[in-house]
């Protein structure tokens, strides 16, 4: 009987395991000249975000526009790239370094905007600005 309660035990751990990796979405943004497709994207936690038609940008979190505690992320230029889950909720500004100028950026929503109070009271400026701007309405 303990060999049936013990696999018993391993069968259900491994399904909730199982379960939330096929639970989680990846969500695609396409880049598209000076601009990424959705801008604004609502993810779960644990969904990842995905850039595709990466030539000639990256994606680079905004410093201080990104939850406590969550890590930032920098890809490389000209390749497509995958975030790892994100397991913190709050909204993550983002930007193509090299077009930021032209605004070329997009922000990612995971679960509830918990920062995006403090995001509107540091008042960006700019391209930020807009970003804000295309998050209040996402989040309406």
């Amino acid at each position: 009987m303990k060999y049936g309660k013990s696999l018993l035990g391993a069968v259900l751990a491994a399904s909730a395991f199982f379960s939330t990796a096929i639970m989680a979405a990846d969500h695609v943004v396409k880049a598209q000249v000076t601009a990424f497709k959705p801008m604004v994207v609502k993810v779960a936690v644990g969904d990842t975000v995905s850039w595709e038609t990466m030539n000639g940008h990256i994606t680079e979190t905004i410093e201080g526009m990104i939850p406590e505690g969550a890590e930032g992320w920098m890809s490389k230029m000209g390749e497509n790239y995958t975030t790892a889950p994100l397991t913190v909720e709050g909204v993550y500004f983002y930007k193509c370094t090299p077009h930021w100028g032209a605004g070329m950026g997009g922000v990612i929503i995971v679960g509830e905007p918990t920062n995006f109070e403090a995001i509107v009271a540091s008042k960006p400026k700019g391209a930020a600005k807009r970003l804000m701007k295309k998050t209040k309405k996402a989040l309406k």
